[in-house]
This record gives C-alpha cells, sequence and structure tokens, in this order.
C-alpha cells in the first residue's frame, strides 16, 4: 500500500471518528442535532427499539438508493459508502454511550454544542478530502454537486434544510412535539455547508491529495 493510500484511508478514518463524536455532543447538548443527522435522531426518538446509529445507517441506505437514482449509476465505491455508513453508526452508538454519562447542565450543554458543531465541520471535511468512499449522507451531497454543477455549498445547505423540514414533519404527525430540532439545528444548517467548504479546501491545501 502506498503513502498517499495510506493517507487516504487514515483521512477516512479520522473524518468517521470526528463525525461520530459531533454528532454525539449535539445530541447531548439537546439544542438541536446537526441537520443532516436530525432524521435518524428524530426516528430513534419516535421508535427507540433501534439505536440512533442503527437509524442513521438505515437513512443513509435510502440516501443511497436515491443517489443512484438521481446520478444514474450505481457503482462499487457507492456501494462501500454504505458499509462505511454503517461503521458510523457502530461508532456513533459508541461515542454516545460515553458522552451521554456528561452532566445535563446547561454550561456542559452548551460547550457541547459548541465544540460538537466545530468538530463535525472538520470531520466532514476529512471526509471529502479522503478520496475515499465516504459515507452516503456525505456522498449524496458531493455526488450532486459533482454530477449537476451546483454551488457545493448550495447543494449541502439545500440538503440540510431538506433533512430538517423531514425531522419536523415526523415529529409533528407521530408525537405533536418537536424533538431534537432547535436553534442549533437551523443554525448548523445554515453554516455548516460554508464552513465545511472553507476548511475542506483549507486540509486539500495542506494534506497532499492521493490519486
Amino acid at each position: 500500500m502506498s503513502v498517499l493510500n495510506r493517507r487516504n484511508i487514515l483521512v477516512l478514518v479520522i473524518g468517521i471518528f470526528l463525525d461520530a463524536t459531533g454528532v454525539a455532543l449535539l445530541a447531548r447538548s439537546d439544542f438541536g442535532i446537526s441537520a443532516v443527522s436530525s432524521v435518524a435522531y428524530t426516528l430513534s426518538r419516535l421508535f427507540p427499539n433501534l439505536t440512533f446509529g442503527v437509524w442513521s445507517y438505515l437513512y443513509q441506505f435510502v440516501l443511497f438508493v436515491l443517489m443512484c437514482v438521481l446520478v444514474r449509476k450505481c457503482t462499487v465505491s457507492y456501494v462501500c459508502s454504505f458499509v462505511i455508513g454503517v461503521i458510523f453508526g457502530y461508532t456513533l452508538d459508541f461515542w454516545s454511550y460515553f458522552v451521554n454519562m456528561l452532566p445535563f447542565l446547561f454550561g456542559v450543554r452548551l460547550i457541547c454544542f459548541g465544540v460538537g458543531t466545530v468538530i463535525l465541520i472538520v470531520g466532514v471535511s476529512f471526509l471529502m478530502i479522503s478520496n475515499m468512499p465516504i459515507m452516503p449522507q456525505d456522498l449524496f451531497t458531493r455526488e450532486i454537486h459533482q454530477y449537476f454543477g451546483f454551488p457545493f455549498k448550495r447543494v449541502k445547505t439545500t440538503f440540510d434544510l431538506s433533512c430538517v423540514t423531514i425531522s419536523l414533519i415526523l415529529a409533528l404527525v407521530v408525537e405533536k412535539r418537536l424533538i431534537g430540532i432547535g436553534a442549533g439545528t437551523i443554525v448548523n444548517a445554515l453554516i455548516i455547508g460554508k464552513c465545511v467548504d472553507r476548511v475542506k479546501k483549507f486540509l486539500a491545501d495542506k494534506i497532499p491529495a492521493a490519486s
């Protein structure tokens, strides 16, 4: 395995680790889960027989199918992305177990939200520059961006807002109340796309790309 290939795998692993940690921290903050994870989180609260992580990769399977339809292809790389989504789901459950031990105090929750947001942005950026199959929830925006030529930050923001809308509908129809959606969700939906775009470019300049 070449150095650059090892680089790709390392960047991917770092991305999954950071992404799962960020999502777990945001969930613990209770200020609003990240937009891309809001559907899975809402489903895990509405139907708790399955964990947050399991709902995460089930939702990503739906995104995987939709992506294949929109870009009119299904590759081995796409299938690998779903496998990585499954790994992410179990990593998310692992970190959620420990993060949920943190005291549920306002100050702690505020720190969880701020740190979780930053970690999530960096994690998604690492995944984007890995040149490896990435999770369907992140691959979806990248492939739509590349296939249709839409600006990435616009695709990401639209996708995040769509996830929030679906989560709101699910929660209001089933429970008639908001679940996991808060001011933090809206803030993240509006800023993460732009921030990931900038951090991704910064990391791409600092970390040599692999073929």
